[in-house]
């Protein structure tokens, strides 16, 4: 009996150390379920590696050839992901802002389009030295107009905003004055500025926000009657303390009214103004029509790259460019051939692609806006393939005082 039960104790133990042994000879579960995931961690590792590189060096090859193209040639160019840092040693301030902004608007080619890679940019801030060749007046004036628009202070941006328009021999007053007294003297100075044909009549639609007149405003205000009854149509704002015209009217005028307009602000400051003489506008509008009507600009198939045997075309498109009034807005346009939503993305694309050469042209960004109207605007058939290939076109045109 004894040996029976040591025996099964002997028995019993020899078992339970055959399994012991069986577990200790095998890995827990665990690690086995974490192998699949550690495997597709290394993948997305090794799939994102190229691609933040990529990225990175799309960002600096797009930076360095628009600063190039621009005659930048101070300025070195350092890149952490998307964040550019410029240095060197600038002529001036507005050489720095002229760097800034031109790297911002570089645009890069991506599977989804034109894009601009350049998210944070850093420039010098001086002191500067002094300019090597004193640059001519011309070039001095093309700085002033790219660079930043001036500050304005707390108690201008927080001023009530207005809007004048002329149309149609009818000046509507839109927006609101800070109290009846100003909106009173505004819309007085408004009917004294009747003169048939030009102006027929003032439509007030202003309110009143009953706050403190700020010293100034109402020269500000003025300065929109003034200048704004002097166009045959356009639009006078102030908006978050900036003063904006656009105007269209005769050569003859032009001058005045802009001088006008850009003069030194008693309240706030100035924005963008737009002098739109009719025969400057006309002039530029057939130049660029007779240039694209003969010679296109052609693209890649299904594509917004460029082909390189358009450069002679750009380069005459950019000159003529250069001599327009006011900001120019370049349209894409396509057949009627695939998705709609496809041609609306592909016509946008390719205006932006025109943009950009045209930037790296040398012509002012901020001059410069693009559309893409897809197959919405055709000029000719869709049914025919000349009628296709007519209307798969770019257009330039002055944005005029009146949109």
């Amino acid at each position: 009996m004894n040996y029976e039960t040591v025996e099964g104790e002997v028995t019993r133990r020899t078992v339970r150390l055959r399994r012991l042994a069986r577990r200790d000879g095998h890995l827990p579960f665990m690690p086995f379920g974490l192998i699949p995931l550690a495997g597709l961690s290394l993948l997305f590792l090794i799939a994102l590696w190229p691609f933040a590189f990529g990225v990175q060096n799309a960002t600096k090859r797009a930076v360095t050839e628009a600063l190039a193209a621009n005659g930048i040639d101070w300025a070195r160019t350092s890149v952490s992901g998307q964040s550019i840092t410029i240095s060197g040693e600038p002529p001036s301030g507005a050489e720095a802002n002229k760097a800034r902004l031109i790297a911002k608007e570089a645009a890069s080619a991506t599977p989804f389009g034109l894009a601009r890679p350049a998210t944070r940019v850093t420039v010098p801030q001086g002191p500067y030295k002094a300019r090597p060749d004193a640059d001519s007046a011309e070039a001095d004036a093309e700085t002033a107009a790219i660079a930043p628009l001036q500050d304005v202070t707390d108690e201008a941006a927080a001023s009530p905003a207005w809007h004048f328009t002329l149309a149609n021999g009818a000046l509507r007053l839109e927006g609101a004055m800070p109290d009846q007294e100003t909106k009173d003297k505004v819309v007085r100075h408004a009917f004294n500025k009747i003169y048939p044909p030009r102006i027929t009549g003032v439509d007030d639609k202003l309110t009143i926000t009953d706050q403190d007149v700020p010293a100034g405003y109402l020269q500000v205000a003025m300065r929109g009657i003034n200048t704004i009854s002097q166009c045959d149509t356009g639009q006078a704002s102030f908006d978050k303390g900036r003063f904006s015209l656009r105007c269209e009217l005769p050569e003859s005028a032009a001058g005045a009214v802009r001088r006008q307009a850009m003069a030194s602000m008693p309240f706030g400051t100035v924005g963008t103004i737009d002098v739109l003489p009719h025969e400057a506008v006309v002039s530029c509008e057939a130049e660029l029509s007779d240039l694209l009507k003969d010679a296109r600009i052609e693209f890649d198939s299904s594509s917004s790259v460029i082909d390189a045997s358009s450069n002679a075309l750009l380069d005459a498109v950019a000159a003529a460019v250069k001599k327009c009034p006011g900001t120019l807005r370049i349209e894409g346009h396509t057949d009627s051939t695939g998705p709609e939503d496809e041609n609306a993305t592909l016509s946008r694309n390719r205006a932006f692609a025109v943009r950009n050469a045209l930037i790296a042209r040398n012509v002012n960004p901020k001059r410069l806006i693009a559309e893409g109207y897809g197959a919405t605007r055709p000029v000719a058939v869709n049914t025919t393939p000349e009628g296709r290939a007519r209307n798969r076109r770019i257009e330039i045109r002055v944005v005029r005082a009146s949109e």
